[in-house]
């Protein structure tokens, strides 16, 4: 449970400051807004994501479960910027750097999460 608090604490961080950064710098964000999606996006992504669907996909489904956090951020990020700003602010270069940074950061954060294999009869590395 514990590393599960750690990793949650880690993915909020990572992408509050990737929020907090690109969204004010390419879109109409105050820093507050930008920050409140982050954490929205983040909540979402992890009970959602992290915890509902990556479990569900084989060990090596990384990248289907890097797109389902992809479109999860668009939809998040865009119904966010709608209801701010009453159209979609975020010019591309911003969409391509957050989605860069995010899909970076949930690849990292996948490799942490999922647990690694225990060989039949004993720990990991007894052979």
């Amino acid at each position: 449970m514990e590393k599960s608090w750690t990793a949650l604490v880690i993915k909020l961080i990572v992408i509050g400051l990737a929020g907090i950064i690109i969204l004010p710098l390419f879109g109409q964000f105050t820093t507050g807004q930008a920050a409140l999606t982050a954490l929205v996006l983040t909540l979402i992504g992890y009970f959602l994501g992290d915890l509902t669907i990556l479990p569900r996909l084989s060990r090596n489904a990384d990248i289907s479960a890097i797109l389902i956090d992809a479109v999860t951020a668009i939809l998040v990020v865009g119904v966010a910027d709608w209801a701010i700003n009453g159209a979609i602010t975020l010019r591309a270069g911003g969409w391509v750097l957050f989605l860069a940074i995010l899909a970076i950061e949930e690849w990292f954060f996948h490799k942490n999460l999922t647990p690694t294999p225990t060989p039949a009869g004993g720990e990991p590395g007894n052979s």
